[in-house]
């Protein structure tokens, strides 16, 4: 038996295939929602691109810095000068290194001097201890020749007196005196012939040895003192600060008396002839960046009303990460177009790094920062 209901104008209760139908509608109706959705996030492209800044400089680029801790003496230069390879820029204080060097180069003179003086009394020296031993040379063979002489008259002597003891004319004890002095002649060139005549060279080349080695002292004592002589040169040349390229300069901010160190910018110099933009890439952005993208900026003379937008592509990127105090970047070297205008170094600039593919990528990859 079925049951009785009774209605007050109410709809009336959704049969069951309307409820299918309408559950299917529904589900359909999310389907395409969704799909709508994902597709409008792979058919929309935006834009994806790096914030940089930075500023037109030329192919060729120097930072100026010293090479050394001193207080500026001088300027040599100022913004807008044009400088020659080595040309000064910049002279510090160098009246401690002068009078250093002066007395590092009166030391090392006067060791000279001593030395040269020294050379001459030793070669003097010398010349007279060989003359005195060529002397003693010839006076020892004058020697012998005297004692061979003796030797040989008291030979002769000898056999006159025997033969006159024989002959009974003189004396036997005549004939003792006359071999006594023969004998004692014969002794006296013995002992002039066995004296060896090379003791004189020994004796020379002994003296000239010792000179030698006092020599050789002094000469390396004098040539520690000219290689110091050289490094208070060299730190003397750190002195002054020198252009390391040919160019136009940019000086900074910096007075006569102020002290500088090796991490301070004096100047930059702008050489050669073809311009690039220089930009600051964030950390953020380092490793999205690449050669070859494209980007689009905006130089402070040429924004407003009339915007002109400059663009070009990323030559070359710094493999390092660089600070400034708590702000971290990767630096970019860019062509640059100057459409014709003239831009002068320094120009400062705000650019659109862009990557991804051609610089766009799909929405989700947007909203989700993936990288394509």
């Amino acid at each position: 038996m079925g049951d009785f209901r009774k209605t007050v104008g109410e709809s009336l209760p959704l049969t069951k295939k309307s409820v299918r139908r309408r559950r299917i509608l529904w589900t359909l109706f999310v389907l395409s929602l969704i799909s709508g959705i994902i597709y409008a996030g792979i058919a929309i492209k935006v834009e994806r691109y790096a914030l940089a800044t930075g500023y037109v400089t030329t192919e060729k680029y120097a930072e100026v810095r010293p090479g050394t801790m001193g207080t500026v003496a001088s300027v040599a230069k100022e913004s807008g000068m044009r400088v020659e390879k080595d040309e000064v820029l910049v002279q510090l204080d160098d009246a401690e290194e002068q009078a250093t060097l002066e007395e590092a180069r009166q030391h090392a003179q006067k060791r000279q001097v001593d030395l040269k003086r020294r050379e001459a009394e030793i070669a003097n020296e010398i010349e007279r201890r060989k003359v005195a031993l060529e002397e003693q040379k010839r006076n020892h063979k004058d020697a012998i020749n005297i004692a061979r002489l003796q030797l040989k008259n008291a030979q002769t002597k000898l056999e006159r007196t025997r033969e006159l003891v024989e002959n009974g004319l003189k004396a036997a004890s005549a004939l003792e005196d006359e071999q006594l002095k023969s004998a004692l002649a014969q002794a006296q060139l013995s002992s002039l012939l066995a004296r060896d005549l090379t003791i004189y060279d020994i004796l020379l080349a002994k003296d000239r040895a010792a000179y030698d080695t006092e020599l050789a002292s002094m000469r390396q004592d004098l040539k520690a003192m000219r290689d110091a002589e050289k490094r208070l040169e060299t730190r003397l040349r750190s002195k002054q600060v020198r252009a390391p390229i040919a160019g136009q300069v940019l000086r900074y901010e910096f007075v006569v008396g102020e002290l500088v160190r090796p991490e301070t910018v004096l100047f930059e110099i702008f050489g050669g002839t073809e311009q690039v933009l220089k930009l600051r890439i964030a950390e953020r952005y380092a490793t999205k960046v690449a050669e070859g993208q494209q980007y689009s900026a905006i130089l402070a003379p040429y924004r407003g009303m009339n915007t002109i937008y400059f663009k070009g592509t990323v030559k070359h990127l710094r493999n390092v990460i660089q600070a400034e105090g708590r702000t971290t970047y990767r630096v970019a070297y860019c062509d640059f177009d100057s459409q014709g205008k003239t831009i002068p170094p320094g120009t400062t600039a705000e650019a659109r790094v862009y990557y991804g593919e051609a610089g766009r990528s799909y929405l989700w990859y947007y909203l989700f920062n993936i990288d394509p």
